[in-house]
């Protein structure tokens, strides 16, 4: 019985309108275009750094050297993340790249430099 139902299952037409309720969906993974701005002095006062790219979701989280940050979404071509003083007591680059839909970005790097 259980093989007899597969076989009705599988059998069907080949017709391509139908939607394919196996079919698996591939999403493209989110790219990180630019940072704005892409740089500022160690021991900045805290700002609002804008993140243009694409494939954003409204699930997207920015990660500031690994850790997550509480992200604004804006559209899926932009994000925005609240940087606290902590975030900027270090000179350095510091890599940054978006989670969203279960994908990551690729990983920009912020510099934070001397003064």
């Amino acid at each position: 019985l259980v093989l007899a139902s597969l076989l009705l299952i599988g059998c069907g037409t080949s017709d391509q309108s139908k939607s394919d309720p196996l079919k698996v969906f591939v999403s493209t993974p989110p790219l990180i275009g630019e940072l704005t701005p892409g740089s500022v002095p160690v021991n900045s006062v805290p700002f609002t750094m804008t993140i243009n790219g694409s494939n954003f979701l409204p699930d997207a989280v920015v990660f500031w050297q690994g850790t997550p940050q509480s992200t604004l979404f804006v559209t899926p071509n932009q994000l925005m993340v609240k940087l606290t003083n902590t975030d900027l007591m270090f000179m350095g680059m510091v890599p940054v790249y978006v989670r969203t839909g279960g994908q990551n970005s690729n990983t920009v790097d912020f510099e934070v430099t001397a003064q």
